[in-house]
């Protein structure tokens, strides 16, 4: 055992003798590593953006370096030549453009590293208007955007040429990735690689031929951002996703293919008439993200009015029926979330809808005394908005009883007698949540189970800046199951924050239809499929009809 022992006793010596050179050594590589990141070259500002290439162009950072040696700048991934440089300062560097630079990425490159990137624009590069600025068949441009990166909720400013003079079906397009908020992992493929602001959201503050202000949408990830128009996509841009609270992840996809129909019969009409029926879409959201036309039978007066198809028929004659048939692809996701409520941050700069869902209406009483109360009860003095929403629905699983019968939406009466159906269960949990100050949609649609079944239901979004939308299905969620709905999750807590993919939405929130004639006659079905004020007009010498609206029948499951 001594010559062990003495073999160990020797190993401390030699470590004794070496860990100050390792300490230093240490000490030494720390050192560099910190002083390699504080000299790292920041470029603020290029002035002009937009130039002609052989112009002057100024650069404007930090940690450039004193002189220019061996650093360069890099525009487009060239390098201009050394005569190109007219003066080189350690926050400002003047140098004329290569004659064929194109429109690209600047760098400042050093040995200290690569800056980030700011956009160059080659005037010769950007599209002219046929008949003044923002005419013609010229397209959209971004020629700079206020922020490089950006929480979920946040305002964006993006600035160019040619966007319209105002938005009409015009988008901002954000990546958007199935693995959820703010990861990167941007899906080149098309059309299921980007999200954008849905009407509910009220994500467009402003829209001009040459700036856009736009909240940063739920779902929207880092990657390339775009502006659609009338007149094609402009050049991307990239922006960052960061400072969130948690993760949304889009899994487990299924696509349904699906259709429904409406029939008119025992028409009985004068000569003069009309009749609007406005038909429910399915939603588009960053879950339920792609909702395609297979057919509508006939084609609708206005394809996408407000989340609905708007039919206008004229002058109908007595005894002569009509129906009108849907057929949609609609593209699900599971959604799954994780959340650290501590790092949910109050905004400084709000975006509209929190207001807007925290106030009350006739659907959603928020604003009534009975829930006030009720929600201050439950809440307790609770500040934060996840640990509200949290409250709200252990209160609901556990005081509410889920009853098909308790139909009526009326929310007070519900909460009263502690019993409701799906779809005033859903706006009862809306006013519960906006009275306790929590931005809270009732989301409107069916349940969709393996054998391809649909059955009405209704379920609640409630909305967290820097995190978006998320979801929560109180009915499913106290064990009921709705027409005998077999629930994807075996433990039913699960569905508060998130939700399978077996939901499909017709409407988020509630929708209020203007009507088409001064003296029309309105009616809705008594089952609706989404939140609207009416889904008839009736007017002229319309004097009766017979109105059916089917079911959803699902006759594809992918």
């Amino acid at each position: 055992m001594r010559p062990l022992a003495g073999r160990a006793g020797s190993g401390r010596a030699v470590l004794r003798t070496l860990f100050p050179a390792l300490l230093v050594a240490l000490l030494g590589a720390g050192a560099v590593l910190g002083w390699n990141w504080l000299a790292h070259p920041r470029l603020d500002r290029l002035s002009p953006l937009v130039v002609e290439a052989g112009g002057m162009v100024s650069l404007e950072g930090r940690n450039f370096g004193a002189q220019r040696g061996d650093s360069r700048v890099e525009v487009d991934g060239v390098a201009p030549t050394s005569s190109s440089y007219l003066s080189w300062a350690d926050g400002r560097i003047d140098l004329r453009l290569p004659p064929g630079s194109e429109s690209g990425l600047v760098y400042v490159v050093t040995r200290h590293g690569r800056s980030n990137a700011k956009l160059f624009l080659n005037r010769a590069r950007l599209p002219v208007a046929a008949r003044g600025e923002g005419q013609g068949g010229s397209g959209p441009f971004i020629s700079s955007i206020s922020a490089e990166k950006g929480t979920i909720g946040s305002l964006l400013t993006i600035s160019g040429l040619n966007f319209g003079s105002n938005r009409e079906s015009s988008a901002i397009l954000f990546a958007w990735s199935p693995e959820g908020t703010g990861t990167g992992l941007e899906d080149r493929g098309g059309e299921g690689a980007y999200v954008t602001n849905a009407e509910v959201d009220l994500g467009y503050e402003s829209w001009s031929d040459k700036e856009i202000g736009v909240r940063v949408p739920d779902g929207a990830s880092s990657g390339s951002l775009f502006v659609q128009t009338a007149a094609g996509r402009s050049n991307a841009v990239y922006f960052a996703v960061s400072g969130l609270p948690g993760q949304k992840r889009y899994k487990d996809r299924r696509s349904y293919s699906l259709s429904y129909s409406v029939s008119i019969t025992k028409v009985k009409a004068g000569a003069s008439n009309d009749l609007w029926l406005w038909v429910p879409r399915p939603v588009q959201s960053a879950s339920q993200h792609r909702a395609r036309v297979l057919g509508q039978d006939p084609l609708p007066f206005v394809p996408d009015y407000r989340g609905t198809s708007l039919y206008d028929f004229k002058d109908l004659a007595s005894g002569k029926d009509l129906t009108v048939s849907q057929a949609y692809l609609v593209q699900t996701w599971a959604v799954e979330t994780e959340v650290d409520p501590t790092k949910i941050a109050k905004p400084e700069n709000p975006p509209p809808l929190m207001a807007a869902y925290t106030a009350g209406d006739d659907l959603v009483p928020a604003q009534a005394p009975e829930v006030q109360a009720l929600a201050k009860k439950i809440i307790q003095g609770e500040k934060n908005p996840w640990r509200q929403s949290r409250l709200v629905w252990d209160w609901l699983v556990k005081n509410v009883s889920w009853s098909a019968s308790a139909e009526g939406r009326r929310v007070v009466p519900a909460l009263q007698g502690r019993a409701a159906d799906s779809v005033t269960w859903a706006l009862a949990a809306s006013s519960l949540l906006r009275a306790a100050g929590v931005p809270a949609l009732p989301v409107l649609g069916y349940l969709v189970d393996p054998s391809r079944a649909a059955v009405r239901h209704a379920w609640v979004e409630f909305y967290i800046y820097g995190l978006g939308w998320v979801p929560m299905d109180p009915v499913l969620g106290s064990g009921v199951s709705p027409g005998g709905f077999p629930t994807a999750f075996e433990d039913r807590g699960r569905y508060f924050g998130n939700l399978d993919n077996r939901h499909l939405a017709f409407s988020r929130g509630s929708t209020s239809l203007e009507p088409m004639a001064q003296n029309g006659r309105h009616a809705s079905p008594q089952r609706p499929m989404a939140l609207q004020s009416f889904y008839e007009e009736a007017s002229g010498e319309l004097e009766a009809y017979s109105s059916f609206w089917s079911e959803v029948e699902i006759s594809g499951l992918y």
